[in-house]
């Protein structure tokens, strides 16, 4: 059943995608909340059509990954909210591990080589979790 629903969700991000014109995007608001292991939070909303657009790429692209997520603290919630208001429960690695997991399907997915651009997009996330905003050099 989890991977009918993890083949579905990728089927309904396919359809978004192909169902608007190129620059557009079917999703309204990307959310993230970030909590560190001392109950601090910080959270940043997404609502800008172009970041909009370039997230939505990212998570269309991300390839299935069997990922051991044990080392991976996965510190992050990424609510991704359609023009349909349905929502998509992603968390998201906080290491350095390019890894998001669909908490529907649970299935794990790598952001690989967008990894340092996610993280210039979710700069106050990031810098919340203590580090520079100038990590794009680190990569």
């Amino acid at each position: 059943m989890k991977r009918w629903i993890g083949i579905l969700l990728a089927l309904a991000l396919l359809w978004a995608a192909c169902a608007y014109a190129e620059g557009e995007t079917r999703l309204k608001e990307i959310y993230m909340l970030y909590e560190d292991t001392d109950g601090e939070q910080m959270e940043q909303t997404i609502s800008d059509a172009a970041l909009l657009k370039e997230l939505e790429d990212m998570l269309l692209k991300a390839r299935t990954s069997p990922a051991q997520l044990e080392d991976c603290p996965m510190n992050c919630t990424l609510l991704c909210t359609t023009r349909d208001d349905r929502v998509y429960d992603i968390a998201v690695a906080t290491d350095g591990c390019p890894y998001i997991q669909d908490r529907a399907s649970e299935n794990v997915y790598s952001l690989e080589g967008d990894l340092p651009r996610f993280w210039e997009i979710f700069d106050e996330v990031w810098s919340a979790m203590g580090n520079a905003t100038d990590y794009a050099a680190d990569w």
